[in-house]
């Protein structure tokens, strides 16, 4: 596949103002670059993004569901809606787990690899330093 794996931390700063992860999301929106996510992104941005919204903890929140009813996440469903969602499937489960063992990546990451292994993408756009030891990534940098 053509195009970039967009990572949580991308998006969560865009919807932060970072000007370095808007020029990316800039780029996916003009259609001048092809970006992907998979439900891990999904997952942790929705998270961070309702955790940082409210100030409170994970299980602060998990008790709270009246605060969560009230964050208002359409910004974050404006985001996604720029990107193609890559389903996920029990090989990429099994490719992470030689990610894991091979990279020393974290379940997460591991999973956001296999998927850009699985789907045959060689970059990937983020911040996390991590993704340097993955050898057939490229980090993209803007």
């Amino acid at each position: 596949m053509n195009g970039v794996f967009v990572d949580s931390n991308v998006i969560l700063r865009h919807l932060g103002g970072d000007l370095r992860a808007k020029k990316i999301v800039d780029l996916v929106e003009a259609g001048e670059l092809r970006g992907y996510v998979n439900q891990v992104v999904v997952s942790e941005v929705f998270y961070i993004y309702i955790k940082l919204t409210t100030g409170m903890r994970s299980y602060g929140l998990k008790g709270k569901p009246e605060v969560v009813k009230q964050v208002d996440v359409e910004p974050v469903y404006k985001v996604f809606s720029l990107f193609e969602e890559l389903p996920g499937s029990f090989e990429i489960t099994r490719i992470a787990r030689n990610m894991m063992r091979d990279y020393g990546l974290l379940p997460n990451d591991a999973i956001i690899a296999a998927t850009c292994k699985h789907y045959g993408i060689r970059r990937v756009a983020t911040f996390d330093e991590d993704f340097k030891r993955v050898d057939f990534l490229e980090i993209v940098k803007f």
